[in-house]
């Protein structure tokens, strides 16, 4: 092959190239669905926790140490979400409640809005990893990217709560979501969500939860004021022997 066929050769290829590479990206972008909207848990099709979760033996021993010190507990008012305190991740992610969220998608980042006490998550699609001086918060540092038509989200930096609370964790719990859109059904849409919670110190297998949440497109988030609870309580002379109270 002569030095002009070869150079004619290449050309065409990088041209080819040029003209398929945008299509297929285009394509794969298409593919991709908007989680955007209002959205609510549809409990008929949502899973729950195993009514035994697989607790590591020490952590066993903290919970029954803890229950031990504490006990007995009244959940009518020692509760620390009746005190104010918001949801923590995977809690947040799988807990039934009534009240709505909205997600609002972009390219870049995803941000999901709770009704119940004004929660904000941030999402990060195709980005680096935290800074490893990210502090943990309730609702950790989250990042996401997408595989076909499901996004996958990883959180960490997640709070840690004690061992006596509902859902015990350590600095090493991990979150993963798949998160994926069902066209059609009674309500127009629902995003399934795959939940695998990761947390060797704390349970001796992941935990595997399918969440669904119903696309509630009448719905709108509002405000949630928790505060005005705790001055009620306040007022009315409620007391507790737990440290949150």
């Amino acid at each position: 092959m002569s030095t002009a066929t070869r150079t004619l050769f290449l050309s065409c290829a990088l041209a080819l190239t040029a003209a398929v590479t945008p299509a297929a990206t285009d394509d794969a972008t298409a593919a991709r669905p908007d989680f955007s909207g209002v959205w609510l848990p549809n409990s008929k099709e949502s899973g729950h926790w195993p009514e035994q979760r697989p607790f590591t033996k020490k952590m066993l021993e903290l919970r029954a140490l803890w229950d031990k010190t504490n006990q007995p507990i009244d959940f009518t008012v020692d509760d620390d979400h009746t005190s104010c305190l918001p949801y923590t991740l995977p809690f947040m992610l799988t807990t039934i409640t009534q009240y709505p969220f909205e997600i609002v998608s972009t390219p870049r980042r995803m941000y999901v809005f709770t009704e119940v006490y004004g929660q904000i998550r941030r999402i990060d699609v195709d980005a680096p990893p935290p800074p490893p001086d990210t502090l943990p918060t309730r609702t950790g540092s989250s990042r996401a990217h997408w595989e076909g038509s499901q996004l996958v989200i990883e959180t960490t930096n997640i709070a840690q709560e004690n061992e006596g609370s509902r859902f015990p964790s350590s600095p090493a719990l991990r979150v993963i979501e798949r998160l994926s859109l069902q066209e059609g059904g009674e309500h127009g849409k629902q995003i399934i969500n795959e939940v695998t919670v990761q947390d060797p110190q704390v349970y001796e297998k992941p935990v595997a939860i399918r969440m669904v949440y119903k696309w509630a497109k009448d719905v709108t988030v509002s405000e949630y004021v928790c505060e005005q609870d705790l001055w009620d309580q306040h007022l009315d002379g409620s007391t507790s022997k737990i440290p949150w109270r």
